[in-house]
């Protein structure tokens, strides 16, 4: 059997419109034929830390998590922007997962690229910002819910006002960080960098590579480049994944 790379993103798990019981049936079915020499690409954004307290979100996804341990596959977590504080947590050495903020493996001698695709709209859209400078409101918004993230935002923006130019109107974009993807109105600039060769001069990804990510909730595969979709019942598309096996990707859907 030729190995296989599935990858997942965007199922906010502890957002009121989470397909969770969908996405467990995914573990417990799809995955669970994965062997030892398969990977299982959990590509941000699984949990949701943003909306909801972190350790009530975990802990009610109890049951998901076992489900993961009991697989055999390789399974790696890459950090979103609603789950970016895994990555400052100490996991233990045998957790059953590791936890970064991109991954590359290979299949068939084809590299590809995997990362959630905050990094995208930090640059095709949140100009003048840095991706430090996103991460770091992650952190923020990951760290505090309800009507904290209004005057976290806030502060935000009067820090770094100064530095936008005259007659900007990024204040509206700044605020609209915690709108759904699906009302954002510049997310086409993520896919449009996506698509693009010159996205790795920015992101520092091997020009031979395949990218992979999550993050605008539109899923899609086009030559080089794929978008895993989400698991949220306010998405026009739903319980997308990408399979990746004998060098090739296919965007499939979980219909349970």
């Amino acid at each position: 059997m030729k190995p296989v790379i599935l990858a997942v993103s965007d199922v906010h798990l502890g957002y009121r419109e989470s397909n969770r019981q969908e996405f467990l049936g995914f573990l417990q079915e799809a995955c669970k034929q994965l062997g030892p020499d398969d990977h299982l690409v959990l590509l941000g954004d699984i949990l949701d830390f943003w909306r909801r307290n972190n350790v009530a979100v975990a802990v009610e996804n109890e049951l998901i998590f076992n489900t993961m341990e009991s697989l055999d596959a390789k399974i790696h977590y890459v950090v979103g922007n609603h789950d970016y504080t895994l990555i400052t947590l100490r996991l233990p050495e045998n957790q059953f997962f590791n936890v970064t903020k991109t991954l590359r493996l290979e299949d068939e001698g084809v590299p590809y690229s995997f990362i959630h695709g905050y990094q995208l709209e930090a640059l095709a859209v949140f100009e003048p910002l840095t991706i430090e400078e996103y991460e770091s409101l992650c952190i923020s918004l990951c760290q505090r819910t309800g009507d904290f993230i209004g005057d976290i935002l806030s502060v935000f923006w009067d820090t770094l006002h100064l530095s936008f130019k005259k007659g900007d109107k990024r204040q509206r974009t700044i605020q609209s960080i915690t709108e759904v993807p699906e009302s954002r109105r510049d997310m086409h600039k993520v896919e449009q960098l996506a698509r693009s060769s010159v996205r790795d001069l920015f992101l520092g990804l091997s020009r031979s590579s395949k990218l992979i990510f999550g993050h605008t909730h539109r899923p899609f595969i086009e030559d080089n480049v794929a978008n895993t979709g989400c698991w949220v019942s306010d998405a026009k598309i739903q319980n997308t994944y990408v399979k990746i096996e004998t060098g090739k990707m296919e965007l499939q859907t979980y219909k349970g």
